[in-house]
């Protein structure tokens, strides 16, 4: 048999946590179909998704909540915890894969707010990056031509707060060791979803029980299979990967909701994927020629 290079590996694994992802959003929309807010359902995802990682807190062990920044890791929480919420909102009140192209402008409000925010290079690529990006989200909205509807609106909110949460990461990944960040993160995101959760509480029918300890599963394994996909191949490789979400997105909208894409949502989403793979191989050059450069200390 054939070994199975790392490259390979690390693709596959990617675009199986993005297939699994597309699956929770369509969970999502079933629980809420059957009358579930999705702030309840944003809770309880993750209650059984933290219960899924105690494995995970037993084996690095209790010390890693050890930490001198316990308030950043409580706001980039709610950061997340709002991204989470706008999320499930928006693919409660619009097609999956119209929801899915728009929210891949979040890497380029990533970008924008890394050098404005976090100091990063200001180079041409990242500019010229960040306008494909812009333009491809354009693209999707097409203003004038077309309302711009409330799902939208949602969605855009949440790639911002989506881009907030990963850009506090960065900044919490120069003090704080990795197993301190999932764990403040999962803890976090508990206890503060738990209070939108409250004002449109109702308690779940058998059925539901069952998608909601799905949910939570299924949205934890993807996460450590995403990590492990990063582990086992370069970042140009693997974050390609996963604009396979929008296949997945579609083909399962249509196929369980019978949702069809609009167009533009694709010519959209192809545009923004050009840009974000322009920045991640003009940022992979970069590290390289960094690392060949001769140490002038």
């Amino acid at each position: 048999m054939p070994k199975v290079s790392k490259s390979f590996r690390a693709f596959f694994l990617m675009s199986l946590s993005v297939g699994i992802l597309a699956c929770l959003d369509a969970i999502v929309k079933i629980i809420n179909a059957q009358g579930m807010h999705p702030f309840e359902i944003v809770f309880f995802r993750n209650v059984f998704g933290l219960i899924a990682l105690l494995p995970f807190f037993i084996r690095v062990g209790f010390k890693e909540l050890k930490t001198q920044r316990p308030m950043y890791h409580i706001c980039r929480g709610s950061m997340h915890a709002a991204a989470m919420m706008t999320w499930f909102w928006a693919i409660t009140v619009m097609p999956l894969a119209d929801a899915t192209a728009l929210s891949f402008i979040m890497p380029i409000f990533a970008s924008i707010g890394a050098i404005l925010f976090l100091n990063e290079r200001s180079i041409l690529m990242r500019w010229v990056s960040i306008g494909i990006g812009l333009l491809g989200m354009l693209l999707i909205l097409r203003p004038g031509f077309k309302e711009i509807d409330f799902g939208t609106w949602v969605v855009l909110c949440g790639a911002i707060f989506t881009a907030i949460s990963k850009l506090m990461t960065k900044s919490l990944t120069r003090s704080e060791r990795p197993p301190t960040i999932v764990a403040y993160m999962s803890l976090t995101l508990t206890f503060i979803s738990f209070v939108p959760a409250v004002f449109v509480w109702t308690w779940p029918t058998s059925e539901i029980w069952f998608w909601l300890i799905t949910a939570g599963s299924i949205g934890s394994l993807a996460h450590i299979i995403q990590a492990q996909s990063f582990k086992e191949g370069d970042v140009t490789l693997v974050e390609p990967a996963g604009f396979l979400r929008l296949i997945w997105a579609a083909a399962v909208g249509y196929i369980i909701f019978g949702e069809v894409p609009q167009i533009w949502s694709w010519i959209g989403a192809a545009v923004i994927m050009i840009g974000i793979i322009l920045l991640l191989r003009s940022e992979t050059k970069n590290e390289i020629s960094a690392s060949k450069a001769p140490d002038a200390r």
